[in-house]
Order: C-alpha cells, then structure tokens, then sequence
C-alpha cells in the first residue's frame, strides 16, 4: 500500500506546523516498513524544514500561474466553495497519478471534503469554533459556518480521524455523529528542532534579542484566544504591588494573525510596554534558547484542550503556568490561573519565582511527558492496526 501525507501549512503557523511534522515522521517510523510512505507538500518552503528532518518530500503544485489567476477570479465571482473543489480536485489527481491507495491529511484542511475516489486519514486539531465561539476567528465572516460544514462533510467519511486527546473525541462523536472506532487519539509531542542538536549559544541567541535569562515566556501567534492581554494586565499588577523589580519581563514570539497592534497598544495604556518584548516569527533554530532562557512558559490562551507550548516546555525543563480550564492535559505539572482572571496569573507569576516551587514543577513536568509518551505508544498501536485493515480492504478493488 501507498499512502500519500499531506502538508498543506506553512512554518509560519506554528504549533500547528510542528504537530503535522511530527505525524510525518512518526508514521514513516510506525508503518514505513510495512508499507510506502510518501510525503507531499503544496507549500514549497516546505521541503527544506522536512528534508532536515531527513524526510524526503515530493512539491505538489496545486496550480500554475495562469490556474492561480482563474481561481482568483472563480473565488470572487462565483463561489469560494468552487475555487476550493477545483483545487481540491487537482490534488486528488495528482495523488492517484503517483499510485496512492491514501491520503493522510496531517493538518487541519478542507481538501478531503471534495475527493471523490480516493480514501483518506484527516486530523482534528480542534473545535474552537463551538466551545469559544464568541472569539472572531472562528466565528467572523462565515467561519463559523464554513467549519460546521467541513467537519460534518470531511469527518464521516473518513478511514480514520486522528484528534489530540480523548476529551476532543467525545466531542466530535457527540456533535458529529462519528463512529468512536474509527477515531483515534493521538497525544501531541514536542517540535522535532527542539530535539535537534543546536550549534546556536544561548546567549548569542539571546543576545541577538537583547534578551537575558530570567523572563517569562509565551510562544503564540497573534490572536485574540491567545490571550494577550491576560499576561500584560499581571505584569501590570506585579508593578504596582512592587512584588517584583521593575525590569520584569516577559517575551512574545509568534506571527501577527491580526491582533499584534491592539496588545502593543494594551501594553502602552496599562504601562508595561518597557516589560514587554516583541519578537515576532523567531527562527526553529532560537526556539530552544529562548525556553532554555525563561524563568517560566506562561500560556493563557482560552483555547484547547490541547497545546503544544506545556510539552515544549517540560522537554527543555522549564516550568509552567497554565490556563485553568485546560488542566486535563497537563495534571499537576503547572501553576494554574483562570483565563478571565489576572489576579491569579500575577500570583501565580509571583509563586513560580520561589525556586522549591520551578524545581518540583520541572520534575511533575517530565514525568507528565513519560506518561504522554506512553499513552502515544498505545494510540500508535491502534493506529497501525486501522491502517492493516484499510490496507486488507483495499486488497478488494483495481
């Protein structure tokens, strides 16, 4: 059997980019003995970061110049829905030209919605749209709806669905109507360049920032659940209690997806814009200096159940403050503060200074990533069995 992986996303996306590399190299590990696995890329960028992984990859150009321009114009002068098909369409042919029994969507993508002859795994990274859908990027512009759509069409059909925790299965069986036996939940794990041998100094990396050990630090594109605000109003409050110097710091990396300029102008009317540093999109290769120089990981996004920042965190040894409401995935192995509140982030900012405190933190926390490495070992089991089965099946037909 072949089966063909697709990776539609770019690196800019962050953690989503890092998971679906992650499931790419593990079901060449997991299966890659059994059967041909072939990875692909509609993102050309793509291949360098897979190739470094020693991943070979295969560019899959969903259109020329010329078709580029016809599906612009199809978008706007006709319907979204089509542009997306004719897409769609070309991948499917292209795959099935290069002998593919599978397509394995690693990412969120709308892709398989539209096959009409070849079987595919997908992947849910998430319902936000349903569980925070007062926020606008699930719920502005047709969002909402276009997701409700995607998921009630692409999860059905699918040979298998492969979501991040057993919390989101239930939730797409109850909302969906999604057969449980064909799901399968699969733990997140740390990007694969955190493991990476780094030639990079910390300090240089550091440095190059203008940074110096000792700040918090939250990895997180620009959106409004990721909850900005939540770290500003704490540092806020920490300054006017005096509980910390005055040279607290705490350090943003990630995209701007829209919201960038309202924080820096959040950060000013609340005062802390000196405590505050920017750093935008930062390079896979800085990433493990900057958790290596942190204080603590803060993550006070609304969003889950999952995230890839906790694991990170505890793989580079780093302790966590975390949101409340997303504690199944973590257990005890963070601080914990409720994302509507920042009293509680400034206490728990405050309490993550005492060194008793980060030590045992750092200690729950790699225990917590063994028992997520084992439970991914037993979805890895059930993984391959629904692949021999499909594969069995696909004995069947020409």
């Amino acid at each position: 059997m072949k089966i063909g992986i697709l990776l539609e996303n770019p690196i800019q996306v962050g953690g989503g980019f890092n998971q679906a590399i992650n499931a790419i190299v593990q079901l060449q590990r997991i299966i890659g003995k059994q059967h041909e696995v072939v990875a692909f890329t509609t993102i050309k960028a793509n291949l360098q970061h897979l190739k470094r992984l020693g991943v070979p990859a295969e560019y899959l150009p969903a259109a020329g110049r010329l078709s580029r321009i016809a599906l612009a114009v199809l978008r706007r002068l006709i319907r979204k829905e089509i542009g997306k098909a004719w897409m769609a369409n070309k991948i499917e042919n292209a795959l099935l030209k290069a002998g593919m029994d599978l397509g394995y969507f690693v990412t969120h993508s709308s892709t398989p919605n539209y096959f009409r002859k070849l079987n595919y795994v997908t992947t849910v990274l998430d319902l936000c749209h349903r569980d925070d859908l007062e926020f606008p990027e699930v719920s502005s512009e047709g969002r909402f709806e276009e997701r409700e759509r995607h998921f009630s069409t692409c999860l059905p059909r699918a040979v298998a669905v492969l979501v991040a925790s057993h919390q989101l299965l239930k939730r797409i069986v109850v909302r969906y109507g999604v057969d449980e036996e064909r799901m399968i939940a699969m733990p997140f794990e740390p990007s694969p360049f955190l493991s990476e041998a780094h030639s990079i100094d910390r300090t240089a990396v550091l440095g190059n920032y203008g940074l110096r050990d000792g700040y918090y630090f939250y990895p997180a594109q620009f959106w409004p659940h990721k909850n900005h605000i939540r770290i500003l109003e704490a540092i806020s409050l920490l300054k006017q209690k005096a509980a910390v110097n005055s040279d607290v710091r705490v350090v943003f990396s990630g995209a701007d997806s829209g919201n960038l300029a309202w924080i820096k102008q959040q950060a000013q009317r609340l005062g802390v814009s000196d405590n505050v540093t920017f750093l935008g999109f930062v390079p896979v290769d800085h990433m493990r200096a900057l958790y290596e120089g942190a204080l603590a990981v803060v993550m006070s996004t609304y969003f889950g159940p999952t995230n890839l920042p906790p694991l990170e965190a505890w793989a580079v040894g780093r302790p966590l403050i975390y949101s409340a409401h997303l504690n199944e995935q973590v257990g005890d192995a963070a601080l914990f503060a409720d994302a509507n509140d920042a009293e509680q982030w400034a206490d728990a900012m405050l309490r993550i200074r005492d060194p008793a405190v980060a030590v045992d933190l750092i200690e729950k926390g790699r225990k917590q990533l063994k028992a997520i490495d084992t439970e991914r070992l037993e979805a890895e089991t059930l993984f391959v069995h629904r692949l021999e089965q499909f594969a069995q099946r696909r004995k069947c037909w020409e």
